[in-house]
């Protein structure tokens, strides 16, 4: 993925830095900088263990560089449910939930009384990292009230790092084999709702399907109910009850995930970035060291477009 903006976008707040003030050093807490990977403002210590801490503008964006955080940039995907997951409400409908885009592909843990409910996010992305390297070191001051008799005021000196036009790297991989099954009992606590009886699974999962069907224009996405769901290859076919998304359904997603993340733009703090390209590769390796072969190996080792080849399936159902 690579993105271009303008400016920070994700912030770390304030850090102690050395200052200088009337020739003589010291320390100063409002010096603001953004996500810099592997920085610190500490620069060994001394004796007494008291740490050294560093000029703000001692700073190098070949070694820390600007970085988007992907925490960040997964809650500006799904932006559009981030406030109904805060929502002590929503445990009352979790079935509004998993038949959701959030909740089928973000995924979500929800603490209720004595039980908890989890799906776990089949989406891995990392952070974005910045390229240019266009930081700034910058100065500012706030003049307040004017210094009156013993009293000096509350002028304030503070500094920022900050960045003009941005260029951003990042990747990003989607498990089928987490999206295409959903556990709906606590065998391995691991459910993602709760259901009392097996005649509610099947319920479920035609709203499913129906959600998905409407989602993708797609007549042929199904999920399926089973009452004895089990990862192929083990050696007993001991499972739990659970939803398996067929072939169409898991391409629906896709679809979904690509277009989300196609259209990312984030606005925030001053900033702004928005991706511009996506290179998309349909990973038929069965190695688990070619998860990100595209980072690895350059696209020359990809398949951009998905073949007539099935999904891998991961799970059986009885």
């Amino acid at each position: 993925m690579i993105a271009r903006g303008h400016g920070v976008v994700n912030w770390n707040g304030s850090i102690i830095v050395k200052s200088e003030e009337n020739g003589k050093i010291t320390t100063r807490k409002n010096h603001n900088i953004p996500k810099l990977r592997g920085y610190t403002n500490v620069n060994g210590s001394f004796g007494d263990g008291n740490p050294k801490y560093k000029w703000p503008e001692e700073v190098n964006f070949d070694k820390t560089p600007l970085y988007v955080s992907q925490n960040c940039i997964r809650h500006h995907i799904f932006r559009e449910h981030s406030v109904d997951l805060q929502n002590p409400e929503v445990v009352k409908d979790m079935a509004q939930l998993l038949c959701s885009v959030t909740g089928l592909l973000r995924g979500y843990v929800i603490a209720v009384s004595g039980a908890e409910y989890k799906r776990t996010s089949p989406l891995l992305i990392t952070d974005f990292i910045e390229q240019d390297k266009n930081g700034n070191f910058e100065q500012f001051s706030t003049s307040g009230s004017k210094e009156k008799k013993g009293d000096k005021g509350n002028a304030t000196i503070y500094s920022k790092i900050t960045f003009g036009d941005t260029y951003y790297v990042g990747y990003g991989s989607i498990s089928i084999e987490q999206l295409q099954f959903i556990p709906l009992d606590d065998t391995f606590s691991r459910k993602s709702m709760n259901i009392d009886n097996h005649k509610d699974g099947e319920k479920l999962a035609e709203r499913l399907s129906k959600f998905l069907q409407e989602l993708g224009g797609n007549t042929q996405a199904l999920a399926i109910y089973y009452k004895n769901c089990f990862r192929q290859g083990t050696l007993f076919n001991y499972g739990e009850a659970g939803i398996i998304l067929n072939d169409d359904a898991i391409d629906v997603l896709v679809e979904a995930m690509k277009y989300l993340i196609g259209n990312l733009t984030i606005k925030q703090a001053k900033g702004f970035l928005f991706v511009e390209e996506v290179d998309f590769d349909y990973n038929d390796s069965a190695f688990a060291k070619d998860m990100m072969r595209i980072k690895s190996k350059g696209l020359d080792a990809t398949n951009p477009e998905k073949e007539e080849k099935l999904y891998a399936k991961y799970f059986k159902g009885e």
